[in-house]
């Protein structure tokens, strides 16, 4: 659907669930998507989305913009900004320059992307399996396995067999905000649920409230999913 300038997918989706429509933009799919009820004509579906044409064009133009990894370009690590530097005849695994607060990549250009994000998800999963294993520590239950992926509905999801998954864009956020999600999935190989249990002990691990940890990932969380999209 073009609308505000953008391209974005519309999703029809038909729910045996649904009572109404329900439409709504997603700013972390980056979609436009309708929910119907099962027997709700596709052309009464099209002639409300033109009804509120207005108001997701209002939606559109407060989401995000795309941060594709290319030369130049400015991207969040570790709750911090860095520059990607691209010089062909640098080699091709990046170097974090913290001073200069520089990402310096080489080989050809048109792997960048691919050498950028691989980066980011060592990092990631270095970082992660750390900190998972410290707070496993403090809360006395081994952790069986940490794994990254790019889920688009959470941070982080931990099994009844103590294996532990995480959106690799975490790395993106300040440590403290991470901290708070790792905490959190630790907690569940404690409590596999959010009682009151659990809360205590994910405030007990973390040192500290993680409802500022929410907050911040409400606010600022769908526009580390544009990072790396081209368009």
């Amino acid at each position: 659907m073009e609308i505000g300038g953008r391209s974005l997918p519309l999703v029809i989706v038909r729910s045996p669930r649904a009572r109404r429509a329900a439409l709504r933009v997603d700013a972390t799919r980056g979609e436009i998507r309708l929910t119907l009820p099962p027997r709700v004509a596709e052309a009464r579906a099209r002639r409300l989305i033109e009804t509120h044409r207005e108001w997701i064009a209002d939606r559109v133009a407060s989401l995000p913009l795309p941060r594709p990894f290319m030369a130049g370009a400015e991207i969040p690590f570790e709750g911090e900004i860095l520059q990607i530097i691209w010089d062909a005849h640098r080699p091709r695994v990046p170097v974090h320059d913290a001073p200069g607060g520089r990402l310096i990549v080489g080989g050809p250009a048109e792997g960048l992307h691919g050498r950028v994000e691989r980066w980011l998800r060592r990092r990631a999963l270095e970082v992660l399996s750390e900190e998972s294993r410290a707070y496993a520590e403090k809360a006395g239950k081994p952790v069986a396995g940490v794994r990254l992926g790019d889920p688009k509905g959470r941070w982080g999801s931990c099994t009844s067999g103590g294996r532990i998954a995480y959106s690799w864009r975490l790395v993106m956020a300040p440590p403290w905000v991470r901290q708070s999600v790792v905490a959190h999935e630790v907690a569940h190989l404690v409590h596999l649920n959010h009682s009151p249990a659990f809360h205590a002990l994910h405030r007990k691990l973390l040192g500290s409230d993680p409802a500022c940890a929410r907050a911040w990932l409400a606010a600022n969380g769908p526009a580390l999913y544009w990072v790396g999209r081209a368009g």
